[in-house]
């Protein structure tokens, strides 16, 4: 079932679509056509009662102004693009700054910013909504008309399947992903670093002290990065570790074993439990790394219900290309050819 209820008017006057997607289940997700957000994501607890499990806002105000891309769809490029420069077909491109001096997220005005079109696949098993936006040539810095088509798919089996289609009108690169926060106790819980989770990585790409990849791909052995046995997050946050200083935490990519180039199935990848293993995140894509960011800016930002987001608070597992992957030829390509046909595919299944 899928219903449709207003969320507010833009200042340019733009009006705001929340879409509520359920399932038999009684799983409910709230998806926002600003930045394709995913505002709300509510698992049953007891016949009367709900946990939302997903970091948010309750105004469109708070979305607008927005600086940590809450829920949101991230692009062009997701992660950071070192100084916002890179080579493409022996072109020089420089993109928006807009962390320190570096781009992040696809800049001040990506994707996240823009207000996507919207209609309704499908309205009763597996309910489905297409999202719709039009990049223009230079938007951000960045090359290439692109068109992007996002499917948001909640599945009967408690699965949020999202696909990414995107095609370009010249070389561009793109490198898409959802920015969700979760937290399985529920987003006022606190603290996530009793969460456990589990990364099927072998290696990571360590970052120097402005977040950017060195270029090396290093092996996860005795690291706070090894997350194949399940881990409590507390234990890398804990260690004393120059990569953890720099990241002000976790804020590392990791990548993953399985990833194969040509892959258009979702193959498991990572998974998040309760300290008591009564609900689990299992994440599955086709993308070749997870970015894991243990929000470690979060101060005092105010959130859904009165809450109070601080750093920890939430844990996020962006499905991506890895960061300033334009600038490291070595690393898996995130270059779009002209008139190719992008697509990837990401599911995150709850289990409770």
């Amino acid at each position: 079932m899928i219903t449709q209820t207003p969320f507010g008017t833009m200042p340019n006057g733009h009006k705001i679509t929340q879409f509520t997607l359920t399932n038999a289940q009684g799983v409910s997700i709230e998806i926002l056509t600003l930045g394709g957000v995913i505002r709300r994501w509510l698992i049953p607890t007891t016949e009367d009662t709900a946990t939302d499990i997903v970091l948010g806002y309750d105004t469109l105000e708070e979305y607008i102004h927005d600086d940590s891309s809450l829920g949101a769809l991230i692009g062009r490029y997701a992660n950071r693009i070192a100084k916002g420069q890179f080579t493409l077909d022996g072109t020089d491109y420089q993109t928006d700054i807009n962390l320190g001096e570096h781009c992040l997220h696809g800049g001040s005005q990506g994707f996240s910013k823009q207000i996507w079109d919207s209609s309704i696949l499908s309205d009763s098993e597996n309910p489905s909504i297409l999202l719709e936006l039009q990049s223009r040539d230079g938007d951000q810095g960045f090359p290439g008309d692109i068109h992007v088509k996002v499917i948001y798919t909640l599945t009967e089996h408690n699965k949020l399947k999202i696909e990414y289609f995107a095609n370009a009108s010249k070389s561009t690169v793109f490198n898409p992903t959802n920015h969700s926060y979760f937290n399985l106790e529920g987003h006022k819980h606190g603290s996530v670093e009793d969460h456990q989770i589990q990364v099927l990585a072998s290696q990571y790409t360590p970052i120097d002290n402005q977040g950017v990849p060195t270029g090396e791909i290093v092996t996860v052995d005795e690291t706070p990065f090894d997350f194949r046995p399940l881990t409590s997050i507390h234990q890398p946050l804990s260690a004393p570790n120059e990569q953890i200083q720099f990241g002000n935490g976790l804020d590392h990519n990791l990548c993953l074993d399985y990833y194969s180039n040509k892959a258009r199935v979702a193959t498991y990848a990572a998974q998040a439990q309760t300290q008591d293993g009564k609900v689990t995140l299992k994440v599955y894509t086709n993308m070749p790394g997870i970015q894991i960011f243990t929000a470690n800016h979060l101060r005092d930002k105010k959130g859904k219900d009165n809450a109070l987001y601080q750093a920890r608070h939430g844990v996020c597992f962006e499905t991506q290309f890895y960061a300033d992957s334009p600038n490291k030829p070595h690393f898996p390509s995130t270059k779009l050819e002209a008139d190719e046909e992008f697509y990837s595919i990401t599911e995150y299944e709850v289990l409770f």
